[in-house]
C-alpha cells in the first residue's frame, strides 16, 4: 500500500513538472525546482529555530513541550518534502511551515489517533483507557482490582 502511494505521488510529481514546464518552459521549471530545493533548508532552519525557542521557554517554566515537539516533527517532514525536488512536495512542505496549517494537521491526526486507540483490551487485566488528559495537579489514582497483588510491597499477599 505504501509502495502504491509512493508510486502515485511520484507520478503526480512528474505530471506536475510536465504541466509547469509546458507553461513556463523546461529550463525555467528546472531552475525553479533547483532554487526551491536549495532555499528549503534555510526556511526550515528559520521555522525550526522559532519552535526551538518556544520549546526552551516551556522547559524553563517547567512545562512539558508536547506541542513544540510535534511541531518539530511536522517541520522535519515538511523540510524533507521541500528538499526533495518536485512541485507538489515543495508546495506541501511549504504549507507545513505555516504555523496554523501545522497545528491544524497535528490536531486532525491527534483526533484520528485518539479515536483509534481509545481503549485497549489487555487480556486478563481488563480494559485500559489510553486517552490523554491534561495534567493538572496530582495524577488520577490508578484503579486496582481488589484481592490481586501487583508485586512485592503492594500490601497484598506475597
Amino acid at each position: 500500500m505504501i509502495f502504491l502511494a509512493a508510486l502515485l505521488f511520484f507520478a503526480a510529481e512528474a505530471v506536475a513538472f510536465v504541466a509547469v514546464a509546458h507553461a513556463i518552459g523546461f529550463l525555467w521549471a528546472l531552475l525553479v525546482l533547483i532554487v526551491v530545493s536549495a532555499l528549503g533548508p534555510f526556511v526550515v532552519r528559520r521555522v525550526g529555530l522559532g519552535v526551538l525557542a518556544h520549546t526552551q521557554e516551556r522547559l524553563g517554566r517547567g512545562e512539558i513541550p508536547t506541542r513544540e515537539l510535534l511541531d518539530g516533527l511536522v517541520i522535519l517532514i515538511g523540510g524533507v518534502m521541500i528538499c526533495v525536488p518536485g512541485f507538489i512536495g515543495d508546495a506541501l512542505g511549504l504549507l507545513l511551515m505555516i504555523g496554523p496549517v501545522r497545528h491544524l494537521l497535528i490536531r486532525m491526526v491527534g483526533h484520528r489517533l485518539a479515536r483509534r486507540v481509545q481503549t485497549v483490551n489487555t487480556g486478563r487485566w481488563g480494559v485500559v483507557n489510553v486517552g490523554s488528559r491534561p495534567a493538572h495537579g496530582e495524577p488520577p489514582p490508578v484503579p486496582q482490582r481488589p484481592g490481586l497483588p501487583l508485586g512485592p510491597g503492594d500490601g497484598g499477599a506475597s
